[in-house]
């Protein structure tokens, strides 16, 4: 996959342009997108957060987000687990342990811990953390704007490049 827009430091779109170029992302390569139920934002809320520290959905990409996630965002714990606790996720993460295997997929995060290790330190530099909610003041804000405001500096290109993804058949 070449890169999203948003996965540049300087991406000139808005946060709100960012989403939906995410979700075109999702939809033209067949993934399955997840929706909010009703008085929920937990979706929306997570799929913010690839647009924000610019990472796509491939399983290494995924736990990656997770490091900026702790260690980058305000958030609290029940937002975490009702997203953990969707029925769609929950699946995933049954099918995931079949075809992938939890052996290859603990090999993967453990594999992972050199790029986790810099998330970690450039979210310590971060000036503020990002809100996991709370941030409709900055969907028209352009990403680059909000990126200097916040202090965040993405991974860059070759910082996200994996040696051997896991491929698997079901990527969302």
């Amino acid at each position: 996959m070449g890169d999203l827009s948003f996965q540049q430091q300087a991406c000139t779109l808005s946060l709100e342009e960012g989403l939906i170029e995410y979700r075109s992302y999702l939809q033209m390569n067949n993934k399955k997108q997840l929706k909010d139920a009703p008085y929920s934002s937990i979706i929306r809320d997570h799929d913010i957060t690839h647009v924000i520290f610019g990472l796509d959905t491939s399983l290494e990409q995924e736990s990656l987000l997770d490091s900026w996630l702790f260690s980058g965002a305000s958030w609290k714990l029940k937002d975490l687990l009702a997203y953990g606790k969707l029925p769609e996720l929950k699946e995933l993460n049954k099918y995931l342990g079949r075809e992938v295997g939890y052996v290859r997929l603990i090999g993967m995060v453990i594999s992972l811990i050199p790029k986790k290790i810099l998330i970690w330190k450039r979210a310590r530099r971060m000036k503020k953390k990002w809100p996991f909610k709370s941030y409709e003041e900055y969907l028209k804000m352009r990403i680059c704007d909000i990126r200097d405001e916040f202090g965040i500096k993405i991974l860059l290109p070759e910082e996200r490049k994996i040696k051997n993804p896991v491929i698997w058949s079901g990527l969302i």
